[in-house]
């Protein structure tokens, strides 16, 4: 086969491949394992050793170039320096190992920031912030992008109950209503209590329409009708007013009544009664009561509203400049006082009648007006009618042929004393006063006390 040739043209040497020497195979001691005597440095291994080092290159032929310049030999091998382009490459590898592995590092601790961040409360996280060595503008993206997107979407449910506030404690069940007795009466000194269908109190606490003198089912409808939300008391005790001025003029006698209609209250199912407020209330000879209990009233009770229909009458004296008996009037005229500075309510209606022996129900509402207001007070003509109410209890009282209505005529106010006069002067005309107190003083006084009033006004 010397005829063959290389790729480059120059003859191939066929000869056969010489056959390597057998392999010894040296054992060592069992204590010691195999010899570890290596050659000197700077020598090359013997030949059978050479299989046992991998990587190891025999030695060139002399006269054939290395193939790149060495550096140094060793037992295993040469070694020459890197190019420059090499070291280049080498540090560009490790910078940007480096720079892979902090960004790592930054990503990670992020990550671990916003899971921290979600379960701690928001002085915990300023903390966190402060100590951390992320970067704070990162944090600030962070917490933008979470408001952004609402806590909800970012936050897993049990790290967003942990920010959620703590609920506040539950409201006090509020007690139920009192359970009060309607129907029927209730008998206190001198008359009867009502609970009327509208007396629906929240608590103990109560108001108070006492009234005196009249048909007692007529009081008690004309407060329904109102829409009054207070105990109703009627009291009779005559026919003139000094059944009443008799009855009351002995100090302790109202306070005494006001304590019957406190247990009588609680018989009808109000537990422990307060008295809030209390409103005074007469037809006709009814206000010689009312004159006498301002007069001796100790003030434990929260007066806030006075409410006379047709009834203030007194003597004449001549050398009066009115002509009236002031001291009969005086406690009217204190109470007129504080209407006119609003602390209480103090409302009089009057017809035309002229008892012609004593001052009439006009000229007594004159004379207060006058002296609430320091001065003489013009009334000017009265506008509006008050609606004309159909009581079922009035049809036991006056015949319906016999009914007036009620026609307006003058009117003045000065503060919350409100004067209104009214046309009539017939018995007719008198009764019509009674049997429309629900459409002309008793809006008023729903109003106030529907609006709070004043409890605290003078004891």
């Amino acid at each position: 086969m010397k005829g063959n040739v290389r790729a480059d043209g120059s003859p191939a040497d066929l000869s056969p491949t010489p056959t390597p020497p057998p392999v010894t195979v040296v054992q060592g001691r069992a204590d010691h394992g195999l010899p570890l005597d290596l050659p000197p440095l700077g020598m090359a291994p013997a030949p059978e050793e050479q299989a046992f080092l991998p990587g190891f290159a025999p030695p060139a032929p002399q006269g054939t170039p290395p193939p790149f310049p060495m550096a140094g030999a060793g037992p295993y091998g040469s070694w020459s320096a890197p190019s420059p382009g090499e070291r280049r490459a080498r540090v560009w590898r490790a910078l940007g190992a480096f720079v892979l592995a902090a960004a790592t590092v930054i990503v990670v601790v992020a990550a671990a920031a916003r899971g921290i961040a979600a379960r701690m409360p928001i002085t915990s996280v300023e903390a966190f912030r402060a100590m951390t060595p992320v970067n704070r503008a990162s944090l600030l993206a962070l917490r933008s992008s979470r408001e952004d997107a609402g806590a909800s979407a970012a936050v897993a449910p049990e790290g967003l109950a942990r920010l959620q506030p703590p609920a506040p404690p539950p409201a006090p069940a509020t007690p139920p209503p009192p359970a009060i007795k309607h129907d029927g009466y209730a008998s206190i000194r001198g008359g009867v209590l009502f609970t009327p269908d509208t007396f629906r109190p929240t608590g103990s606490s109560y108001d108070l329409l006492l009234h005196f003198h009249g048909n007692t089912q007529l009081v008690r409808e004309s407060a329904e009708v109102a829409g009054l939300n207070a105990a109703v008391a009627v009291i009779n005790l005559g026919i003139g007013s000094g059944a009443y001025e008799d009855f009351y003029a002995t100090p302790g006698v109202y306070e005494s009544l006001l304590a019957d209609i406190d247990r009588a209250l609680a018989q009808r199912g109000l537990p422990t009664p307060r008295l809030r407020r209390v409103a005074l209330s007469s037809w006709s000879a009814g206000y010689g009561a009312v004159a006498k209990i301002l007069e001796l009233r100790r003030g434990a009770e929260p007066l806030d509203a006075i409410l006379v229909t047709d009834g203030i009458h007194c003597g004449f004296v001549p050398e009066q400049p009115s002509g009236l008996n002031r001291l009969q009037l005086a406690s009217f005229a204190r109470a007129a006082q504080r209407a006119a500075s609003e602390e209480l309510l103090f409302t009089i209606t009057h017809s035309e009648i002229d008892p012609i022996t004593y001052a009439s129900s006009t000229a007594t509402a004159s004379y207060l007006l006058d002296a609430a207001a320091g001065r003489h007070v013009e009334r000017s003509p009265a506008s509006d009618a008050p609606p004309h109410l159909r009581l079922r209890a009035a049809e036991g009282a006056v015949s319906k042929k016999l009914e007036k209505q009620m026609i307006p005529t003058t009117e003045a106010s000065v503060g919350e004393l409100h004067v209104r006069g009214f046309r009539g002067n017939t018995p007719e005309h008198h009764m019509a006063h009674l049997l429309q107190m629900a459409s002309t003083v008793l809006p008023e006084l729903v109003e106030r006390w529907r609006e709070g009033g004043d409890p605290s006004s003078e004891r």
